[in-house]
This record gives C-alpha cells, sequence and structure tokens, in this order.
C-alpha cells in the first residue's frame, strides 16, 4: 500500500490529479477553510489567555498543494490580523516540490512561512496542529479472519494476496479485539502509522490543540474494511492497476483518542464534519451567496450543501479536537 500510494515515480498521490478521482472539503469551496481559519484563531485567543508564552505556530499536517494554506492565512488576516501577523505558519508535506511551490506563493503576502518534508523535523513549540484527509491516506495493516484464527494480508509484487502470521506485535491486541466479531473471510484494516504520527505530534506540540478532519468514525470493536476508489467510484480490486487508484480505510476515532489519553492529550470535541461547520458560522456564507446572481448562487449553495449534508461529506467526515496540557476547556 505505501507504494501504490506513495512511490515517488508510479505512486497514486504523486500522480493524482486534483478531483479526478475525489474531491476535498478546501478544493470544493473556501467556507472549509474559513471555518477552520475561526477555529484555529479561537484555540490560539485560548492559549493566550491561558499565559502559554509565544510565539505561536500554526502547523499543517499533509499540506498538499496549499490552497487550504491560502485560504486560512486569508481569512486569519481578515477576521483576525494579529494572528496572521504574528504567527509562523509550518507546512509538511512529503512532497519537496509541492512544499517549494506552496512556501514561494505564500512567502509573497506572508512573512512567516516555512516547510518541512517531514513531521520529525519540526521544532518543538505551542499553537495549533491540524490535519485534513491525511490519517486515512497511511498505510494500513490488513488483517483476515480464516479458519477461527486472525491473519495478515500480504500482497506479492503480482498483486496476488496470501495469508500469514502477523508481522508486527503491535496488531495483536487489534488482532484479539477484533477476531470474535468478525465473520470467516472479512477483513480489518489497522492503522499502526496514525497512531505513531499521533506520538510524534505529541512530541513536536508544547501546548495547544490538534485539529484531526477525517474520514472515519468511533468503530467500538465494528470491522474497518479498506477501500479503493477511481474516478469517483468504489472499486472493489485493492491490488490491482496500482499507482491508479486512491486506497483508503476510514479512520478509528476510538483508537485516536484512546492513544491521545495516553500521550496527555484531553478530549475537546469530536462530532461530524456538518456539526463543525454549521457551529463555526457556514450559515453566513449563504446569506452571501443569496446576494449573488441565480447561477453563481445556485452552484455556490450545491458546494456548500454538500459540506453539510448526510449524504455529501457532512456525516462520514468527522472532526476531533484534542488538547494538550493544563488549558481550561472552551466555553
Amino acid at each position: 500500500m505505501e507504494a501504490a500510494l506513495y512511490d515517488p515515480e508510479r505512486g497514486y498521490y504523486i500522480r493524482r490529479v486534483p478531483t479526478e478521482d475525489f474531491y476535498t472539503a478546501p478544493e470544493l469551496h473556501p467556507v472549509f477553510a474559513a471555518v477552520l481559519a475561526r477555529q484555529i484563531a479561537r484555540q490560539l485567543d485560548s492559549l493566550k489567555a491561558a499565559g502559554v508564552a509565544g510565539p505561536y505556530s500554526v502547523v499543517e499536517l499533509g499540506s498538499g498543494s496549499g490552497i487550504l494554506a491560502r485560504e486560512i492565512l486569508k481569512r486569519l488576516k481578515e477576521e483576525s490580523p494579529p494572528w496572521a501577523q504574528s504567527i509562523r505558519y509550518i507546512l509538511v508535506d512529503r512532497s519537496r516540490n509541492a512544499l517549494l511551490d506552496s512556501i514561494i506563493s505564500l512567502s509573497a503576502s506572508y512573512e512567516r512561512v516555512m516547510g518541512c518534508s517531514r513531521l520529525e523535523d519540526v521544532l518543538p513549540c505551542s499553537g495549533v496542529f491540524f490535519s485534513n484527509e491525511l490519517l486515512d491516506a497511511f498505510p494500513v495493516h490488513l488483517l483476515e479472519k480464516r479458519d477461527g484464527g486472525v491473519y495478515e494480508v500480504y500482497v506479492e509484487e503480482s498483486g496476488r494476496t496470501l495469508l500469514s502470521e502477523l508481522s508486527r506485535g503491535e496488531l495483536k491486541p487489534f488482532a484479539d479485539a477484533i477476531g470474535p466479531r468478525l465473520e470467516e473471510g472479512e477483513r480489518h484494516a489497522v492503522n499502526l502509522e496514525a497512531l505513531r504520527w499521533l506520538r510524534t505530534v505529541s512530541e513536536k506540540l508544547k501546548e495547544g490543540t490538534l485539529v484531526t478532519i477525517d474520514y472515519g468514525k468511533r468503530f467500538s470493536g465494528a470491522p474497518n474494511p479498506p477501500r479503493a476508489f477511481h474516478r469517483h467510484s468504489r472499486d472493489e480490486r485493492l491490488t490491482e492497476d496500482k499507482g491508479l487508484k486512491d486506497i483508503t480505510a476510514s479512520v478509528d476515532f476510538d483508537a485516536m483518542i484512546h492513544e491521545g489519553k495516553q500521550l496527555g492529550f484531553q478530549l475537546e470535541s469530536y462530532g461530524t464534519l456538518a456539526r463543525f461547520m454549521l457551529d463555526g458560522g457556514i450559515a453566513e456564507w449563504f446569506e452571501q451567496a443569496d446576494k449573488q446572481g441565480a447561477i453563481p448562487s445556485f452552484k455556490s449553495r450545491a458546494k456548500m450543501k454538500t459540506l453539510i449534508h448526510p449524504e455529501g461529506m457532512g456525516e462520514v467526515f468527522k472532526v476531533l479536537i484534542q488538547r494538550k496540557k493544563h488549558l481550561e476547556p472552551l466555553p
């Protein structure tokens, strides 16, 4: 899965054309960035009120093309100018070309923009770390129940799959927990990489907030099969046509919350993207759209509805907000 998604020459995310197989929230409509910018400003205000020493950093994990960074900084400049001027905005993305393009573009308007190709290279800081549709793109370990036991699924170069013993001891608690709930032949994805990522974030975030926006749910032991998508359609052939399709698995937010507590993160909130957008003021944008011409208004409203509609992104995407250290819960 790592090779299929991230191979430097043939990996899916290296070759991907935006919106070809799926679209992300910031590609859909700028209101997503506007609401997220408000949340970031709110968290920074809380840090300042708690007396946490600055300067503060806003760290975007998996910054990609930079479209979200541009819109967030634009909104901060309009609604929270002091933060737009004082924060360090750090982009983290494994694509050096994307990082360079984003930094060059953003530096023309904002002085404190920098980038790292690895989270490990970010210096410890206080502020807000956030990701959007990052964790569901991490390579996963795939478990399958066969003859009453739980084994790991391996893929040969030819694409043929085979079952064998678990590759890592870390997988055993997951196999033991999910085994009784799996039917014969049923599969379950385990995202160990997401938990390692959370541990690294904990090392880098001294005080502040982690906002994780992704496709997933709180599984409570329910099976989590992986999926593949090609041209906006689900593709059941996970191991065929490597590099030409998006392979993903829903984020297990129960595991993220549990691991976070072990690392000193307090759960501030967990809910749907729809609730996050409504609480963040998306209604104001619908009012603005009504003032446009008929066709622009229709197009804008349709895109915004996708962000909050149960059959769009509104229910399947979740927003997890975790806070670190002594900060009191926000009102």
